[in-house]
């Protein structure tokens, strides 16, 4: 970004890349002018990156949706996941993990292309590494340039949770939900997607000007 002169930038990220955008405008605020965040996977708002029962319990007791909700992921994904990576088995590995990220029925649309750049992009590495950097409330609250969360309408469960979350932790925050849309919400519904995330460029553009 610096050798391109581009600081402060629009930040647009899904996923993990969602998560990097939120982590540089908590560390480098100087760096970024808006947010557009698809689903940044917060996990570590509320448990480490290997819950604890402790955790998980306490969770259950303040926020029981989202409990159960990181509860059903870490079982049918996560955990199904890191067995296959630790048996060598990066594919299947992916694979699980796809199935309940994406959701079985929208996992079973995409194309055999599509499958096969997952496929190539499998590695280890994702399900045994150390995991998402821990995160704060209160650093979040540091935050202050605009902010626009994107979940889809039939993404787990998670996700939702942890927009709410985000949410109400963000200073300057607006949401949009993508219909008919899934985790990979700008490929299940692009048009929607786009034009979300432009308007929200576009307001932001002009207000900075």
């Amino acid at each position: 970004m610096q050798k391109l002169d581009a600081v402060p930038a629009h930040l647009v990220g899904h996923s993990y890349g969602a998560f990097l955008c939120l982590l540089l405008a908590i560390e480098k605020p100087e760096f970024v002018r808006s947010l557009a965040l698809a689903e940044p996977p917060v996990i570590t708002l509320f448990v480490s990156n290997t819950p604890k029962p402790l955790e998980l319990l306490r969770l259950l007791v303040t926020r029981p949706r989202t409990a159960i909700a990181v509860i059903s992921f870490g079982t049918k994904g996560m955990r199904p996941a890191t067995a296959a990576a630790k048996g060598g088995d990066a594919r299947k590995a992916m694979h699980r993990f796809g199935r309940t990220i994406l959701g079985q029925h929208f996992y079973d649309q995409l194309s055999r292309s599509r499958l096969e750049q997952v496929d190539a992009n499998s590695i280890e590495a994702e399900f045994l590494g150390s995991g998402f950097a821990p995160l704060s409330a209160e650093q979040v609250r540091t935050v202050h340039v605009p902010t626009l969360l994107i979940t889809g309408e039939y993404s787990h469960s998670m996700f939702h949770r942890l927009a709410d979350r985000l949410q109400e932790l963000l200073p300057d925050v607006e949401r949009i939900e993508i219909e008919g849309a899934s985790h990979m919400m700008y490929e299940d519904n692009a048009a929607a997607f786009n034009q979300a995330v432009e308007t929200f460029l576009g307001k932001n553009r002009q207000a900075a000007s």
